[in-house]
Protein backbone atom coordinates (compact mmCIF):
# COMPACT_ATOMS: atom_id res chain seq x y z
CA UNK A 1 0.00 0.00 0.00
CA UNK A 2 0.97 3.69 -0.92
CA UNK A 3 2.63 6.35 1.95
CA UNK A 4 -0.91 7.87 3.84
CA UNK A 5 0.12 11.46 5.09
CA UNK A 6 -0.06 11.84 8.47
CA UNK A 7 -3.07 14.53 7.45
CA UNK A 8 -5.09 11.45 6.07
CA UNK A 9 -3.63 9.32 8.29
CA UNK A 10 -5.01 10.88 11.71
CA UNK A 11 -8.30 12.43 10.59
CA UNK A 12 -10.62 12.60 12.92
CA UNK A 13 -13.40 9.48 13.03
CA UNK A 14 -15.99 10.05 15.72
CA UNK A 15 -17.02 13.07 17.31
CA UNK A 16 -14.68 12.84 20.26
CA UNK A 17 -11.90 12.67 17.93
CA UNK A 18 -12.25 16.12 17.30
CA UNK A 19 -9.90 19.04 18.06
CA UNK A 20 -10.56 22.36 19.43
CA UNK A 21 -14.45 22.00 18.11
CA UNK A 22 -16.26 20.82 21.34
CA UNK A 23 -19.06 22.75 21.20
CA UNK A 24 -19.98 21.50 17.76
CA UNK A 25 -19.43 18.18 18.37
CA UNK A 26 -22.21 18.46 21.86
CA UNK A 27 -24.26 20.25 19.19
CA UNK A 28 -24.75 17.09 17.08
CA UNK A 29 -24.33 14.41 19.21
CA UNK A 30 -27.01 15.71 21.40
CA UNK A 31 -29.12 16.50 17.74
CA UNK A 32 -28.88 13.16 16.87
CA UNK A 33 -29.74 11.51 20.79
CA UNK A 34 -32.74 13.50 20.21
CA UNK A 35 -33.81 12.66 16.88
CA UNK A 36 -33.64 16.59 16.01
CA UNK A 37 -31.26 16.44 12.70
CA UNK A 38 -31.66 19.67 10.45
CA UNK A 39 -31.92 19.33 6.78
CA UNK A 40 -29.16 21.28 6.21
CA UNK A 41 -26.33 22.58 8.04
CA UNK A 42 -23.63 25.20 7.09
CA UNK A 43 -19.83 24.30 8.64
CA UNK A 44 -18.05 27.59 8.22
CA UNK A 45 -14.24 28.49 9.64
CA UNK A 46 -10.44 28.84 8.92
CA UNK A 47 -9.03 25.63 6.57
CA UNK A 48 -7.63 22.68 8.41
CA UNK A 49 -9.91 22.87 11.46
CA UNK A 50 -12.20 19.82 10.67
CA UNK A 51 -15.11 20.96 8.61
CA UNK A 52 -15.03 18.11 5.97
CA UNK A 53 -13.89 15.66 8.60
CA UNK A 54 -16.90 16.37 11.26
CA UNK A 55 -19.17 16.25 8.17
CA UNK A 56 -18.11 12.44 7.16
CA UNK A 57 -18.18 11.52 10.90
CA UNK A 58 -21.92 13.36 10.42
CA UNK A 59 -22.38 10.71 7.90
CA UNK A 60 -21.49 7.90 9.00
CA UNK A 61 -23.49 8.67 12.28
CA UNK A 62 -26.60 8.92 10.57
CA UNK A 63 -25.65 5.52 8.60
CA UNK A 64 -24.08 3.27 10.76
CA UNK A 65 -26.07 -0.18 11.47
CA UNK A 66 -25.77 0.47 15.30
CA UNK A 67 -27.22 3.78 14.40
CA UNK A 68 -28.25 6.95 14.10
CA UNK A 69 -25.65 7.27 16.73
CA UNK A 70 -23.18 9.66 17.83
CA UNK A 71 -20.53 6.90 18.75
CA UNK A 72 -20.13 5.11 15.36
CA UNK A 73 -18.86 2.35 14.89
CA UNK A 74 -16.18 2.66 12.15
CA UNK A 75 -16.16 -1.36 10.93
CA UNK A 76 -19.53 -1.57 9.65
CA UNK A 77 -19.74 -1.45 6.18
CA UNK A 78 -21.49 1.49 5.65
CA UNK A 79 -18.92 2.86 7.63
CA UNK A 80 -16.00 1.63 6.07
CA UNK A 81 -17.05 2.94 3.04
CA UNK A 82 -17.91 6.25 4.02
CA UNK A 83 -14.31 6.28 5.53
CA UNK A 84 -12.60 5.22 2.45
CA UNK A 85 -14.64 7.66 0.43
CA UNK A 86 -16.40 4.61 -2.19
CA UNK A 87 -19.48 5.63 -0.56
CA UNK A 88 -22.20 5.87 -2.91
CA UNK A 89 -24.95 7.39 -0.44
CA UNK A 90 -22.36 9.90 0.66
CA UNK A 91 -21.26 12.68 -2.53
CA UNK A 92 -18.63 14.60 -1.55
CA UNK A 93 -19.04 18.07 -3.95
CA UNK A 94 -16.66 20.55 -4.80
CA UNK A 95 -17.86 24.13 -5.05
CA UNK A 96 -15.57 25.74 -6.78
CA UNK A 97 -15.14 22.91 -9.87
CA UNK A 98 -18.49 22.22 -9.86
CA UNK A 99 -20.02 25.77 -9.27
CA UNK A 100 -22.35 26.38 -12.45
CA UNK A 101 -25.78 26.08 -12.79
CA UNK A 102 -25.93 22.81 -15.26
CA UNK A 103 -23.76 21.38 -12.02
CA UNK A 104 -26.76 22.29 -9.30
CA UNK A 105 -29.67 21.00 -11.34
CA UNK A 106 -27.98 17.77 -12.12
CA UNK A 107 -27.67 17.48 -8.21
CA UNK A 108 -31.43 18.36 -8.11
CA UNK A 109 -32.58 15.28 -10.40
CA UNK A 110 -30.01 12.75 -8.15
CA UNK A 111 -31.30 13.95 -5.06
CA UNK A 112 -35.52 12.25 -5.99
CA UNK A 113 -33.76 8.84 -5.52
CA UNK A 114 -33.30 7.04 -2.27
CA UNK A 115 -30.37 5.67 -0.88
CA UNK A 116 -28.48 2.57 -1.88
CA UNK A 117 -28.37 1.04 1.28
CA UNK A 118 -27.83 3.17 4.20
CA UNK A 119 -30.81 5.61 5.55
CA UNK A 120 -29.95 8.67 4.49
CA UNK A 121 -28.40 10.63 1.33
CA UNK A 122 -25.81 12.94 2.68
CA UNK A 123 -24.47 15.38 -0.05
CA UNK A 124 -21.54 18.07 1.20
CA UNK A 125 -20.75 20.94 -1.08
CA UNK A 126 -16.95 21.61 -0.48
CA UNK A 127 -15.61 25.74 -0.76
CA UNK A 128 -19.48 26.46 -1.10
CA UNK A 129 -19.03 30.17 -1.23
CA UNK A 130 -17.80 29.48 -4.64
CA UNK A 131 -20.60 28.58 -6.30
CA UNK A 132 -22.11 31.22 -8.73
CA UNK A 133 -25.20 33.33 -8.21
CA UNK A 134 -27.17 31.82 -10.48
CA UNK A 135 -26.38 28.02 -8.90
CA UNK A 136 -27.33 29.51 -5.18
CA UNK A 137 -30.66 30.52 -6.86
CA UNK A 138 -30.86 26.78 -8.54
CA UNK A 139 -29.78 25.49 -5.08
CA UNK A 140 -33.01 27.58 -2.76
CA UNK A 141 -35.59 25.28 -3.06
CA UNK A 142 -34.34 21.94 -2.70
CA UNK A 143 -32.42 23.48 0.08
CA UNK A 144 -35.08 24.59 1.75
CA UNK A 145 -37.51 21.61 1.06
CA UNK A 146 -35.76 18.61 0.45
CA UNK A 147 -36.69 14.92 0.10
CA UNK A 148 -36.69 13.30 4.23
CA UNK A 149 -33.41 10.96 3.22
CA UNK A 150 -31.14 13.30 2.00
CA UNK A 151 -28.88 16.09 4.36
CA UNK A 152 -27.21 18.82 2.64
CA UNK A 153 -23.70 19.82 4.56
CA UNK A 154 -22.82 22.76 3.17
CA UNK A 155 -18.52 23.42 3.74
CA UNK A 156 -16.86 26.66 3.55
CA UNK A 157 -14.16 29.41 4.65
CA UNK A 158 -16.04 32.60 3.59
CA UNK A 159 -19.29 32.61 5.19
CA UNK A 160 -19.83 36.38 4.55
CA UNK A 161 -19.83 35.36 0.68
CA UNK A 162 -22.87 32.89 1.25
CA UNK A 163 -26.32 34.55 0.53
CA UNK A 164 -28.44 35.40 3.22
CA UNK A 165 -31.41 33.75 1.81
CA UNK A 166 -28.65 30.10 1.90
CA UNK A 167 -27.81 30.98 5.24
CA UNK A 168 -31.65 31.08 6.54
CA UNK A 169 -32.29 27.60 5.55
CA UNK A 170 -29.39 26.37 7.15
CA UNK A 171 -27.91 25.84 10.68
CA UNK A 172 -24.73 27.60 11.05
CA UNK A 173 -22.19 26.03 13.00
CA UNK A 174 -19.02 28.37 13.17
CA UNK A 175 -15.59 26.05 14.09
CA UNK A 176 -13.07 28.13 15.50
CA UNK A 177 -9.06 28.31 15.04
CA UNK A 178 -7.60 25.99 17.07
CA UNK A 179 -4.98 27.34 19.87
CA UNK A 180 -1.15 26.43 19.43
CA UNK A 181 -1.23 24.38 22.88
CA UNK A 182 -4.12 21.84 21.56
CA UNK A 183 -1.59 21.45 17.77
CA UNK A 184 1.34 21.23 20.05
CA UNK A 185 -0.04 18.30 22.05
CA UNK A 186 -1.54 16.33 19.34
CA UNK A 187 1.47 16.78 17.15
CA UNK A 188 3.46 15.28 20.07
CA UNK A 189 1.08 12.21 20.26
CA UNK A 190 1.32 11.43 16.84
CA UNK A 191 5.05 11.99 16.55
CA UNK A 192 4.88 9.45 19.48
CA UNK A 193 2.94 6.86 17.70
CA UNK A 194 4.79 6.79 14.54
CA UNK A 195 8.20 7.13 16.55
CA UNK A 196 9.28 10.66 15.53
CA UNK A 197 11.98 12.62 17.16
CA UNK A 198 11.27 16.33 17.80
CA UNK A 199 12.14 18.81 20.07
CA UNK A 200 9.99 20.67 22.07
CA UNK A 201 10.66 24.25 20.73
CA UNK A 202 10.19 22.86 17.15
CA UNK A 203 6.93 21.61 18.36
CA UNK A 204 5.72 24.99 19.52
CA UNK A 205 7.43 26.54 16.10
CA UNK A 206 5.33 24.25 14.48
CA UNK A 207 2.55 24.98 16.03
CA UNK A 208 2.84 28.91 15.72
CA UNK A 209 3.38 28.29 11.85
CA UNK A 210 0.01 26.55 11.63
CA UNK A 211 -1.53 29.39 12.33
CA UNK A 212 -4.49 27.33 14.00
CA UNK A 213 -5.08 25.25 11.34
CA UNK A 214 -4.55 21.16 12.50
CA UNK A 215 -4.32 20.02 9.06
CA UNK A 216 -1.32 22.36 8.07
CA UNK A 217 0.51 21.97 11.23
CA UNK A 218 0.42 17.83 10.23
CA UNK A 219 1.78 18.68 6.50
CA UNK A 220 4.87 20.67 8.22
CA UNK A 221 5.33 17.88 10.67
CA UNK A 222 4.93 14.87 8.01
CA UNK A 223 7.53 17.26 5.96
CA UNK A 224 10.20 17.72 8.08
CA UNK A 225 9.90 13.80 9.33
CA UNK A 226 11.23 13.67 5.88
CA UNK A 227 14.48 16.02 6.37
CA UNK A 228 15.63 14.89 9.78
CA UNK A 229 16.03 11.93 12.03
CA UNK A 230 16.34 14.04 14.87
CA UNK A 231 14.15 17.47 14.85
CA UNK A 232 15.59 20.00 16.33
CA UNK A 233 14.60 23.97 16.32
CA UNK A 234 16.94 24.97 13.63
CA UNK A 235 15.49 22.36 11.08
CA UNK A 236 12.67 23.66 11.50
CA UNK A 237 13.89 27.38 11.42
CA UNK A 238 15.61 26.43 7.81
CA UNK A 239 12.72 24.69 6.53
CA UNK A 240 9.95 27.18 7.09
CA UNK A 241 12.35 30.05 6.57
CA UNK A 242 11.65 31.36 10.28
CA UNK A 243 14.02 34.37 10.65
CA UNK A 244 16.35 33.65 13.71
CA UNK A 245 14.93 35.21 16.79
CA UNK A 246 18.46 36.95 17.52
CA UNK A 247 18.13 39.28 14.36
CA UNK A 248 14.68 39.76 14.71
CA UNK A 249 15.09 41.61 18.01
CA UNK A 250 18.18 43.38 17.09
CA UNK A 251 16.17 45.10 14.56
CA UNK A 252 13.26 45.37 17.25
CA UNK A 253 15.80 47.09 19.20
CA UNK A 254 17.38 49.47 16.40
CA UNK A 255 13.98 50.72 15.73
CA UNK A 256 13.07 51.57 19.62
CA UNK A 257 16.23 52.94 19.92
CA UNK A 258 16.02 55.35 16.53
CA UNK A 259 19.29 54.13 15.14
CA UNK A 260 18.85 54.28 11.44
CA UNK A 261 22.05 53.15 9.90
CA UNK A 262 21.93 49.51 12.13
CA UNK A 263 18.20 48.89 10.47
CA UNK A 264 19.03 49.21 7.14
CA UNK A 265 22.28 47.02 7.70
CA UNK A 266 20.12 44.56 9.49
CA UNK A 267 17.36 44.53 6.25
CA UNK A 268 20.58 43.82 4.01
CA UNK A 269 21.76 41.29 6.16
CA UNK A 270 17.69 39.60 5.96
CA UNK A 271 18.29 40.16 2.75
CA UNK A 272 21.33 38.10 1.59
CA UNK A 273 19.90 35.47 3.59
CA UNK A 274 17.13 34.89 1.12
CA UNK A 275 14.16 36.02 3.72
CA UNK A 276 11.05 36.35 2.34
CA UNK A 277 10.54 40.27 3.46
CA UNK A 278 6.82 40.06 3.68
CA UNK A 279 6.77 37.00 5.67
CA UNK A 280 9.34 38.73 8.06
CA UNK A 281 6.99 41.93 8.18
CA UNK A 282 4.48 39.41 9.76
CA UNK A 283 7.13 38.25 12.42
CA UNK A 284 8.13 41.27 12.90
CA UNK A 285 4.61 42.67 13.79
CA UNK A 286 4.06 39.59 16.04
CA UNK A 287 6.99 40.25 18.17
CA UNK A 288 6.17 44.04 18.23
CA UNK A 289 2.46 42.76 19.50
CA UNK A 290 4.34 40.77 21.70
CA UNK A 291 6.50 43.13 23.26
CA UNK A 292 3.01 45.31 23.78
CA UNK A 293 1.36 42.73 25.59
CA UNK A 294 3.94 42.19 28.12
CA UNK A 295 4.27 45.78 28.79
CA UNK A 296 0.64 45.94 29.20
CA UNK A 297 -0.10 42.73 31.08
CA UNK A 298 3.35 42.18 32.93
CA UNK A 299 2.41 38.37 32.79
CA UNK A 300 4.99 36.29 30.62
CA UNK A 301 2.07 33.61 30.29
CA UNK A 302 0.11 36.42 28.00
CA UNK A 303 2.26 35.98 25.17
CA UNK A 304 3.17 32.64 22.76
CA UNK A 305 6.00 30.66 22.40
CA UNK A 306 8.70 32.63 23.77
CA UNK A 307 11.40 31.10 25.74
CA UNK A 308 12.86 32.03 28.52
CA UNK A 309 16.29 33.65 26.90
CA UNK A 310 13.76 35.27 24.41
CA UNK A 311 11.71 36.78 27.01
CA UNK A 312 14.48 38.48 28.72
CA UNK A 313 15.68 40.16 25.51
CA UNK A 314 12.45 41.40 25.24
CA UNK A 315 11.78 42.84 28.41
CA UNK A 316 15.08 44.86 28.11
CA UNK A 317 14.12 46.31 25.10
CA UNK A 318 10.52 47.68 27.03
CA UNK A 319 13.28 49.13 29.81
CA UNK A 320 14.18 51.52 26.67
CA UNK A 321 10.54 52.17 25.22
CA UNK A 322 6.84 53.31 26.71
CA UNK A 323 3.40 52.00 26.21
CA UNK A 324 2.81 54.62 23.77
CA UNK A 325 5.64 54.75 21.91
CA UNK A 326 5.10 50.74 21.33
CA UNK A 327 1.68 51.91 20.29
CA UNK A 328 2.62 54.35 17.48
CA UNK A 329 5.33 51.76 16.36
CA UNK A 330 2.89 48.79 15.96
CA UNK A 331 0.37 51.03 14.11
CA UNK A 332 2.82 52.27 11.75
CA UNK A 333 3.91 48.99 11.43
CA UNK A 334 0.18 47.55 10.28
CA UNK A 335 -0.27 50.84 7.85
CA UNK A 336 3.08 49.53 6.38
CA UNK A 337 2.27 45.62 5.91
CA UNK A 338 0.17 46.61 3.35
CA UNK A 339 2.55 48.28 1.48
CA UNK A 340 5.33 45.63 2.12
CA UNK A 341 2.37 43.01 0.69
CA UNK A 342 1.57 45.25 -2.38
CA UNK A 343 4.79 46.23 -3.29
CA UNK A 344 6.84 45.38 -6.98
CA UNK A 345 10.18 45.82 -4.60
CA UNK A 346 9.02 44.79 -1.16
CA UNK A 347 12.57 45.59 0.68
CA UNK A 348 12.52 48.97 -0.43
CA UNK A 349 9.32 49.64 1.32
CA UNK A 350 9.92 47.73 4.52
CA UNK A 351 13.34 50.11 4.57
CA UNK A 352 11.26 53.45 4.26
CA UNK A 353 8.39 52.19 6.46
CA UNK A 354 11.27 50.64 9.76
CA UNK A 355 13.26 54.37 8.87
CA UNK A 356 9.52 56.06 9.19
CA UNK A 357 8.80 54.79 12.37
CA UNK A 358 12.61 55.11 13.43
CA UNK A 359 11.53 58.92 13.61
CA UNK A 360 8.90 58.06 16.35
CA UNK A 361 11.66 57.78 19.26
CA UNK A 362 12.64 61.24 18.43
CA UNK A 363 9.18 62.20 19.92
CA UNK A 364 8.98 62.84 23.45
CA UNK A 365 6.44 61.63 25.66
CA UNK A 366 2.82 63.47 25.92
CA UNK A 367 3.47 63.28 29.53
CA UNK A 368 6.75 64.85 29.42
CA UNK A 369 5.40 67.76 27.28
CA UNK A 370 2.76 68.62 29.65
CA UNK A 371 5.13 68.27 33.26
CA UNK A 372 7.36 70.58 31.08
CA UNK A 373 4.76 73.44 30.44
CA UNK A 374 3.35 72.98 33.93
CA UNK A 375 6.77 73.29 35.27
CA UNK A 376 6.87 76.83 33.52
CA UNK A 377 3.67 77.94 34.11
CA UNK A 378 4.12 77.57 37.98
CA UNK A 379 7.64 79.79 37.27
CA UNK A 380 6.06 82.00 35.68
CA UNK A 381 3.96 85.09 37.66
CA UNK A 382 0.43 85.64 37.90
CA UNK A 383 -0.79 87.78 34.46
CA UNK A 384 -3.86 88.78 36.54
CA UNK A 385 -1.70 90.47 39.35
CA UNK A 386 0.52 91.75 36.82
CA UNK A 387 -2.40 93.30 35.14
CA UNK A 388 -4.32 94.63 38.43
CA UNK A 389 -0.36 95.95 40.13
CA UNK A 390 -0.42 98.03 36.33
CA UNK A 391 -4.05 99.40 36.52
CA UNK A 392 -4.67 102.30 38.73
CA UNK A 393 -7.58 101.56 41.59
CA UNK A 394 -8.91 104.97 40.13
CA UNK A 395 -9.28 106.84 36.65
CA UNK A 396 -7.13 109.72 36.70
CA UNK A 397 -8.66 112.65 35.90
CA UNK A 398 -7.09 112.70 31.70
CA UNK A 399 -9.74 109.32 32.04
CA UNK A 400 -11.43 110.62 29.33
CA UNK A 401 -8.91 111.30 26.74
CA UNK A 402 -7.16 108.05 27.10
CA UNK A 403 -10.63 106.39 26.61
CA UNK A 404 -11.01 108.80 23.44
CA UNK A 405 -7.43 107.36 22.19
CA UNK A 406 -8.43 103.62 22.26
CA UNK A 407 -11.53 104.14 20.94
CA UNK A 408 -10.24 106.18 18.12
CA UNK A 409 -8.09 102.83 17.79
CA UNK A 410 -10.45 100.68 18.24
CA UNK A 411 -12.77 102.58 14.85
CA UNK A 412 -9.74 103.44 12.91
CA UNK A 413 -11.03 100.99 10.10
CA UNK A 414 -10.23 102.58 6.48
CA UNK A 415 -13.37 104.46 7.10
CA UNK A 416 -16.11 105.95 9.47
CA UNK A 417 -17.98 103.62 11.76
CA UNK A 418 -21.43 103.10 11.97
CA UNK A 419 -23.63 102.51 15.24
CA UNK A 420 -26.37 100.79 16.49
CA UNK A 421 -28.54 101.64 19.28
CA UNK A 422 -32.24 100.65 20.32
CA UNK A 423 -32.14 97.99 17.99
CA UNK A 424 -31.88 100.73 14.51
CA UNK A 425 -28.29 101.16 12.14
CA UNK A 426 -27.45 104.88 12.43
CA UNK A 427 -24.14 106.82 11.68
CA UNK A 428 -21.99 107.24 15.01
CA UNK A 429 -21.13 110.42 16.15
CA UNK A 430 -17.94 111.29 16.38
CA UNK A 431 -15.29 110.18 19.03
CA UNK A 432 -15.66 113.17 21.18
CA UNK A 433 -19.33 112.35 21.82
CA UNK A 434 -17.56 109.65 24.39
CA UNK A 435 -16.61 112.82 26.47
CA UNK A 436 -19.74 114.24 26.76
CA UNK A 437 -20.75 112.14 30.10
CA UNK A 438 -18.05 112.08 32.54
CA UNK A 439 -17.26 109.09 34.53
CA UNK A 440 -18.50 107.83 37.67
CA UNK A 441 -15.08 108.12 40.42
CA UNK A 442 -13.63 104.95 41.33
CA UNK A 443 -14.99 103.28 38.33
CA UNK A 444 -12.21 100.40 36.57
CA UNK A 445 -12.84 98.79 33.88
CA UNK A 446 -10.78 96.07 33.90
CA UNK A 447 -9.99 92.25 31.94
CA UNK A 448 -11.67 90.43 35.40
CA UNK A 449 -14.65 92.74 35.24
CA UNK A 450 -14.73 91.61 31.29
CA UNK A 451 -14.23 88.12 31.98
CA UNK A 452 -16.96 88.05 35.12
CA UNK A 453 -19.30 90.00 33.34
CA UNK A 454 -19.11 87.05 30.28
CA UNK A 455 -19.53 84.30 32.48
CA UNK A 456 -23.16 85.43 33.25
CA UNK A 457 -24.39 85.41 29.76
CA UNK A 458 -25.23 82.39 27.92
CA UNK A 459 -22.75 80.32 25.88
CA UNK A 460 -23.99 81.46 21.92
CA UNK A 461 -23.71 85.31 23.88
CA UNK A 462 -20.67 84.95 25.18
CA UNK A 463 -18.87 84.07 21.99
CA UNK A 464 -20.27 86.98 20.00
CA UNK A 465 -19.46 89.46 23.07
CA UNK A 466 -15.93 87.77 22.50
CA UNK A 467 -15.56 89.13 19.00
CA UNK A 468 -15.98 92.59 19.85
CA UNK A 469 -13.55 95.28 20.84
CA UNK A 470 -14.90 96.73 24.01
CA UNK A 471 -14.28 100.07 26.12
CA UNK A 472 -15.92 102.08 28.49
CA UNK A 473 -16.31 105.77 27.71
CA UNK A 474 -18.27 107.69 30.71
CA UNK A 475 -21.22 105.90 31.07
CA UNK A 476 -21.14 103.76 27.55
CA UNK A 477 -20.18 100.34 26.78
CA UNK A 478 -18.70 100.65 23.44
CA UNK A 479 -18.89 97.36 21.47
CA UNK A 480 -16.72 97.53 18.30
CA UNK A 481 -17.36 95.05 15.57
CA UNK A 482 -14.78 94.73 12.57
CA UNK A 483 -15.17 93.26 9.14
CA UNK A 484 -17.25 89.61 9.46
CA UNK A 485 -18.00 89.90 12.73
CA UNK A 486 -20.15 92.82 12.36
CA UNK A 487 -23.29 90.15 11.58
CA UNK A 488 -23.49 89.44 15.26
CA UNK A 489 -24.03 93.64 15.35
CA UNK A 490 -28.78 93.02 15.36
CA UNK A 491 -27.63 90.20 17.97
CA UNK A 492 -26.25 92.12 20.18
CA UNK A 493 -28.46 95.02 20.05
CA UNK A 494 -31.57 92.75 20.93
CA UNK A 495 -29.71 91.62 24.11
CA UNK A 496 -29.19 95.43 25.03
CA UNK A 497 -31.41 95.50 28.54
CA UNK A 498 -29.45 91.87 29.40
CA UNK A 499 -25.75 93.29 28.51
CA UNK A 500 -26.78 96.48 30.19
CA UNK A 501 -27.75 95.28 33.42
CA UNK A 502 -24.99 92.60 33.91
CA UNK A 503 -21.82 95.26 33.30
CA UNK A 504 -24.05 98.04 35.79
CA UNK A 505 -24.26 94.97 38.45
CA UNK A 506 -20.26 94.56 37.86
CA UNK A 507 -19.30 97.99 37.57
CA UNK A 508 -21.67 99.52 40.08
CA UNK A 509 -23.15 102.14 38.36
CA UNK A 510 -25.33 102.30 35.08
CA UNK A 511 -24.03 101.68 31.79
CA UNK A 512 -25.46 102.47 28.39
CA UNK A 513 -24.53 100.16 25.63
CA UNK A 514 -23.49 101.24 22.35
CA UNK A 515 -22.79 98.69 19.31
CA UNK A 516 -20.29 100.05 16.41
CA UNK A 517 -19.50 98.77 13.45
CA UNK A 518 -16.90 99.48 10.90
CA UNK A 519 -17.95 99.54 6.85
CA UNK A 520 -14.97 98.91 4.53
CA UNK A 521 -14.38 101.99 1.88
CA UNK A 522 -15.97 101.58 -1.11
CA UNK A 523 -13.61 102.34 -3.75
CA UNK A 524 -14.60 104.02 -6.79
CA UNK A 525 -13.67 102.77 -10.38
CA UNK A 526 -13.16 106.37 -11.66
CA UNK A 527 -11.21 107.74 -8.30
CA UNK A 528 -8.96 103.97 -9.50
CA UNK A 529 -9.01 105.31 -13.41
CA UNK A 530 -8.25 108.73 -12.47
CA UNK A 531 -5.15 107.46 -10.09
CA UNK A 532 -4.24 105.06 -12.74
CA UNK A 533 -3.73 107.65 -15.37
CA UNK A 534 -2.28 109.86 -13.30
CA UNK A 535 1.00 107.05 -13.15
CA UNK A 536 3.84 108.55 -15.47
CA UNK A 537 4.85 104.69 -15.65
CA UNK A 538 1.23 103.47 -17.39
CA UNK A 539 1.22 106.91 -19.38
CA UNK A 540 4.85 105.82 -20.97
CA UNK A 541 3.28 101.91 -21.46
CA UNK A 542 0.52 103.31 -23.38
CA UNK A 543 2.37 105.53 -25.72
CA UNK A 544 4.91 103.38 -26.34
CA UNK A 545 1.96 100.61 -27.61
CA UNK A 546 -0.20 103.32 -28.68
CA UNK A 547 -2.97 101.52 -26.12
CA UNK A 548 -5.39 102.64 -24.40
CA UNK A 549 -7.25 101.52 -20.59
CA UNK A 550 -10.25 99.83 -20.73
CA UNK A 551 -11.40 99.03 -17.35
CA UNK A 552 -9.65 98.84 -14.01
CA UNK A 553 -10.26 96.27 -11.38
CA UNK A 554 -9.12 96.42 -7.88
CA UNK A 555 -7.16 93.64 -6.20
CA UNK A 556 -8.43 91.88 -3.15
CA UNK A 557 -6.30 92.15 -0.28
CA UNK A 558 -6.36 89.47 2.33
CA UNK A 559 -7.02 91.02 5.69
Amino acid sequence: MSYLVLARKWRPQGFDDLIGQEPISRILKNAIDQGKIAHAYLFSGPRGVGKTSTARILAKALNCQAGPTPSPCGSCPFCVSITEGSSVDVMEIDGASNNSVNDIRDLRERVKYVPSGGRFKVYIIDETHMLSDAAFNALLKTLEEPPPHVIFVLATTAPRKIPSTVLSRCQHLPFRRISSILIKEHMKKIASEEGISIEGPALDMIARAADGSLRDSLTILDQISSFSSGITEKDVKDLLGITDFGLLSQLALSLVEGRRENILNLIAELDEKGTDIRSFMREFIEFFRDMLVLSVVKNPDAIRDVGDEDLAFMQNILQKTTEDHLTLLLSELLKAEVDVRNASFPRLAFEMALIKASFLSDLKPLREIIESLEGCAGSAPDSRDIKAEEKPSTIPQKAAEGCTSQLDHALSYEDAPTGLKGGSIRESQPEQQALQTPRAENQVFTEDIWESALRKMTPPLQSKMATAGHTLAGDKLILTLNGGDSVFADSLTKNRELIERIFSEELGTPVNLEVVTAKKKVIRKKDLKDEVMADTTIQEVLDLFDGRIVDVMPIKRQE
